[in-house]
Protein backbone atom coordinates (compact mmCIF):
# COMPACT_ATOMS: atom_id res chain seq x y z
CA UNK A 1 0.00 0.00 0.00
CA UNK A 2 1.42 3.31 -1.05
CA UNK A 3 0.51 6.04 2.15
CA UNK A 4 0.24 9.81 1.02
CA UNK A 5 0.93 12.08 3.70
CA UNK A 6 -1.10 15.04 2.93
CA UNK A 7 -1.97 16.46 6.67
CA UNK A 8 -2.21 14.92 9.88
CA UNK A 9 -5.67 15.22 9.42
CA UNK A 10 -6.31 13.42 6.23
CA UNK A 11 -5.81 9.75 5.14
CA UNK A 12 -4.77 9.47 1.64
CA UNK A 13 -3.48 5.82 0.09
CA UNK A 14 -3.30 3.52 -2.70
CA UNK A 15 -3.65 0.07 -3.34
CA UNK A 16 -3.66 -2.20 -6.27
CA UNK A 17 -5.68 -5.48 -5.71
CA UNK A 18 -5.46 -8.20 -8.30
CA UNK A 19 -8.81 -8.13 -9.82
CA UNK A 20 -11.09 -6.44 -12.30
CA UNK A 21 -12.33 -2.93 -11.48
CA UNK A 22 -15.68 -4.33 -11.78
CA UNK A 23 -15.29 -6.94 -9.05
CA UNK A 24 -13.34 -4.70 -6.23
CA UNK A 25 -16.54 -1.71 -6.89
CA UNK A 26 -18.63 -4.85 -6.00
CA UNK A 27 -16.79 -5.40 -2.84
CA UNK A 28 -17.88 -2.30 -1.50
CA UNK A 29 -20.99 -2.49 -2.36
CA UNK A 30 -22.39 -5.47 -1.51
CA UNK A 31 -23.55 -6.69 1.92
CA UNK A 32 -22.72 -10.81 0.90
CA UNK A 33 -19.19 -9.55 -0.39
CA UNK A 34 -18.49 -6.51 2.84
CA UNK A 35 -19.23 -8.99 5.41
CA UNK A 36 -16.49 -11.16 4.75
CA UNK A 37 -13.97 -8.36 5.15
CA UNK A 38 -14.88 -4.96 6.20
CA UNK A 39 -13.19 -3.69 9.92
CA UNK A 40 -10.36 -4.97 11.00
CA UNK A 41 -8.72 -7.86 11.45
CA UNK A 42 -10.45 -9.87 14.27
CA UNK A 43 -13.76 -7.63 13.51
CA UNK A 44 -16.47 -9.30 12.30
CA UNK A 45 -19.68 -7.39 10.95
CA UNK A 46 -23.12 -7.95 12.69
CA UNK A 47 -25.00 -5.71 10.79
CA UNK A 48 -24.89 -4.75 6.92
CA UNK A 49 -27.38 -2.38 5.80
CA UNK A 50 -27.08 -0.25 3.11
CA UNK A 51 -29.16 1.55 0.81
CA UNK A 52 -26.84 1.82 -2.06
CA UNK A 53 -27.99 4.68 -4.35
CA UNK A 54 -26.80 8.46 -4.27
CA UNK A 55 -28.80 9.75 -0.90
CA UNK A 56 -29.09 6.57 0.26
CA UNK A 57 -27.52 5.42 3.78
CA UNK A 58 -25.36 2.51 5.07
CA UNK A 59 -25.03 1.22 8.56
CA UNK A 60 -22.47 -1.15 9.95
CA UNK A 61 -21.70 -2.63 13.18
CA UNK A 62 -18.08 -4.44 13.60
CA UNK A 63 -17.92 -6.76 16.44
CA UNK A 64 -14.34 -7.48 18.45
CA UNK A 65 -15.54 -9.92 20.69
CA UNK A 66 -16.34 -7.49 23.35
CA UNK A 67 -16.98 -3.93 21.97
CA UNK A 68 -19.64 -2.91 19.29
CA UNK A 69 -18.28 0.03 17.09
CA UNK A 70 -21.17 1.23 14.66
CA UNK A 71 -20.16 3.07 11.49
CA UNK A 72 -22.88 4.92 8.88
CA UNK A 73 -22.99 7.16 6.59
CA UNK A 74 -24.74 8.47 3.13
CA UNK A 75 -23.62 8.14 0.01
CA UNK A 76 -22.77 11.33 -2.13
CA UNK A 77 -21.84 10.14 -5.44
CA UNK A 78 -21.46 6.92 -7.01
CA UNK A 79 -20.37 6.04 -10.53
CA UNK A 80 -19.89 2.05 -11.07
CA UNK A 81 -17.23 1.02 -11.44
CA UNK A 82 -15.01 3.71 -11.40
CA UNK A 83 -15.59 6.03 -8.06
CA UNK A 84 -17.29 5.99 -4.79
CA UNK A 85 -18.06 9.58 -1.98
CA UNK A 86 -19.70 8.70 0.98
CA UNK A 87 -19.72 10.32 4.29
CA UNK A 88 -18.79 8.21 7.41
CA UNK A 89 -19.18 8.78 11.31
CA UNK A 90 -18.09 6.21 13.84
CA UNK A 91 -20.34 6.18 17.56
CA UNK A 92 -17.44 7.62 19.50
CA UNK A 93 -16.01 10.30 17.33
CA UNK A 94 -19.11 12.38 16.89
CA UNK A 95 -18.10 14.03 13.76
CA UNK A 96 -18.27 13.03 9.75
CA UNK A 97 -15.66 12.30 7.37
CA UNK A 98 -15.66 12.37 3.65
CA UNK A 99 -14.33 9.36 2.06
CA UNK A 100 -13.62 9.38 -1.97
CA UNK A 101 -12.25 6.30 -3.76
CA UNK A 102 -11.65 5.95 -7.37
CA UNK A 103 -10.79 2.19 -8.77
CA UNK A 104 -8.66 2.55 -11.64
CA UNK A 105 -8.27 -0.28 -13.92
CA UNK A 106 -4.96 -1.16 -14.88
CA UNK A 107 -5.75 -2.65 -18.03
CA UNK A 108 -3.84 -6.42 -17.08
CA UNK A 109 -7.04 -7.50 -14.84
CA UNK A 110 -5.53 -5.49 -11.56
CA UNK A 111 -7.43 -2.41 -9.98
CA UNK A 112 -5.71 0.32 -8.54
CA UNK A 113 -7.78 1.89 -5.28
CA UNK A 114 -7.29 5.66 -4.34
CA UNK A 115 -8.22 6.74 -1.10
CA UNK A 116 -8.82 9.27 0.59
CA UNK A 117 -10.52 9.80 3.84
CA UNK A 118 -10.80 13.52 5.41
CA UNK A 119 -11.35 15.50 7.67
CA UNK A 120 -10.55 13.63 10.92
CA UNK A 121 -10.79 15.21 13.92
CA UNK A 122 -7.17 14.92 15.35
CA UNK A 123 -4.37 12.76 14.33
CA UNK A 124 -4.66 9.80 16.54
CA UNK A 125 -8.09 9.63 14.83
CA UNK A 126 -6.83 9.12 11.32
CA UNK A 127 -3.79 7.02 12.63
CA UNK A 128 -6.12 4.58 14.24
CA UNK A 129 -8.04 4.55 10.86
CA UNK A 130 -4.75 4.30 8.73
CA UNK A 131 -4.27 0.99 10.83
CA UNK A 132 -8.13 -0.22 10.69
CA UNK A 133 -7.80 0.37 6.71
CA UNK A 134 -4.94 -1.27 6.15
CA UNK A 135 -6.00 -4.23 7.99
CA UNK A 136 -9.22 -4.55 6.91
CA UNK A 137 -8.12 -4.42 2.83
CA UNK A 138 -5.67 -6.81 3.70
CA UNK A 139 -8.60 -9.28 4.39
CA UNK A 140 -10.53 -8.08 0.90
CA UNK A 141 -6.92 -8.45 -0.53
CA UNK A 142 -7.25 -12.20 0.94
CA UNK A 143 -10.86 -12.42 -0.16
CA UNK A 144 -10.20 -11.12 -3.83
CA UNK A 145 -7.12 -14.12 -3.99
CA UNK A 146 -10.00 -16.75 -3.33
CA UNK A 147 -12.67 -16.20 -5.07
CA UNK A 148 -10.17 -15.89 -7.40
CA UNK A 149 -8.69 -19.18 -7.01
CA UNK A 150 -11.95 -20.49 -6.47
CA UNK A 151 -13.25 -19.15 -10.13
CA UNK A 152 -16.27 -17.18 -8.23
CA UNK A 153 -15.59 -13.90 -10.15
CA UNK A 154 -18.33 -14.38 -12.81
CA UNK A 155 -20.61 -15.49 -10.45
CA UNK A 156 -19.67 -12.15 -8.26
CA UNK A 157 -20.92 -10.13 -10.88
CA UNK A 158 -23.59 -11.81 -12.90
CA UNK A 159 -25.05 -14.27 -10.53
CA UNK A 160 -28.15 -12.86 -8.20
CA UNK A 161 -27.19 -12.81 -4.23
CA UNK A 162 -28.54 -16.07 -2.11
CA UNK A 163 -31.69 -15.42 -0.43
CA UNK A 164 -30.61 -18.06 1.97
CA UNK A 165 -27.81 -18.97 4.10
CA UNK A 166 -26.94 -14.74 5.36
CA UNK A 167 -26.83 -16.08 8.81
CA UNK A 168 -24.36 -18.37 8.14
CA UNK A 169 -22.31 -15.96 6.07
CA UNK A 170 -22.35 -14.04 9.37
CA UNK A 171 -21.46 -17.16 11.76
CA UNK A 172 -18.82 -18.16 9.23
CA UNK A 173 -17.63 -14.29 9.35
CA UNK A 174 -17.82 -14.11 13.38
CA UNK A 175 -15.71 -17.49 13.63
CA UNK A 176 -12.48 -15.95 10.84
CA UNK A 177 -12.08 -12.78 13.67
CA UNK A 178 -12.46 -15.00 16.60
CA UNK A 179 -9.52 -16.94 15.16
CA UNK A 180 -7.71 -13.58 14.20
CA UNK A 181 -8.22 -12.67 17.94
CA UNK A 182 -7.37 -15.74 19.09
CA UNK A 183 -3.54 -16.03 17.20
CA UNK A 184 -2.99 -12.32 17.63
CA UNK A 185 -4.97 -10.72 20.59
CA UNK A 186 -2.68 -7.05 19.34
CA UNK A 187 -3.91 -7.49 16.26
CA UNK A 188 -7.62 -6.36 16.65
CA UNK A 189 -6.77 -3.60 18.55
CA UNK A 190 -5.74 0.07 17.45
CA UNK A 191 -2.13 0.53 18.59
CA UNK A 192 -3.05 3.90 20.29
CA UNK A 193 -5.40 1.57 22.69
CA UNK A 194 -2.51 -1.28 23.40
Amino acid sequence: MNIMNVSERVLAFERIFDAPRDIVFAMWTRPQHLIRWYGPRGHSLTTCDLDFRVGGGWRFCMFEGKVETWVWGTYHAIEAPSKLVFSSSMHWHRYETLVTIHFDDLGDGRTNMRFRQEQFGNFQDCQDHRWGWTSALDKMSEQLALMHTAGLFNDLLWKEPRRDGVAEDFAEAARRAADERQRDPDGAVPPSLR
